[in-house]
């Protein structure tokens, strides 16, 4: 007595081909879960370590998804000046001129300055002058003054610098790193499981 096992080549192939769509499948969802796990938060930690005064820098921090062909998730920011954040630097002025360092210009720390706030404007009108921050000091700002004799009050608005330093804060790489290191693993189980059960 003899008994023979064989199975079907052709449904073998088959069978394996949509297997392996399926696990393409499952990795391109991973992939684009994961980023837009970094995408959130890189978002959450933006309040933590900035001022943040309007939506923009958190909605330019942004994902493209992965597909079954193109297996590769990326988290963007697509703010230029978000770059030296990352890096750190000296920042200068793009004209060559100097930079305007707002210090009283702002009614409260969150306040988006208004182009109506800007040093050009406010030197437009009565009561603001440019003058050195202390005496003797070489560095010059822009100083707003009111009311007079007893009464005369002085506050600095901008002081004018050459560079800025910017330190390291925004940490998107690290970030991005440590949540995919994380997330994906699970991501991927449970978008797996998903394509399985279609």
């Amino acid at each position: 007595m003899m008994i023979n096992i064989s199975f079907d080549q052709k449904s073998f192939d088959r069978m394996m081909g949509d297997m392996a769509k399926q696990v393409r499948f499952a990795a391109s969802m991973a992939l684009t879960n994961t980023a837009k796990d970094a995408q959130d938060e890189v978002r959450k930690q933006l309040s933590k370590r900035f001022t943040i005064r309007t939506p923009w820098v958190s909605k330019g921090v942004q994902v493209r998804a992965a597909t079954k062909e193109n297996l590769e998730a990326v988290v963007v920011v697509k703010d230029q000046f978000m770059v030296m954040q990352e890096t750190g630097g000296e920042k200068t002025s793009p004209f060559g001129d100097s930079l305007g360092v707002p210090v009283g210009a702002r009614s409260t720390p969150t306040s988006v300055t208004r182009p109506g706030s800007f040093p050009g404007a406010m030197l437009k009108r009565k009561g603001y002058f440019i003058a050195p921050i202390s005496t003797g000091s070489h560095i010059k700002g822009v100083w707003r003054r009111t009311g007079r004799g007893l009464r005369e009050q002085m506050k600095l608005m901008y002081i004018f610098s050459h560079q800025v330093r910017l330190n390291q804060r925004f940490k998107f790489h690290e970030t991005v790193l440590l949540v995919a290191a994380s997330r994906f693993s699970e991501n991927f189980i449970q978008s797996l499981k998903s394509a399985i059960k279609k």
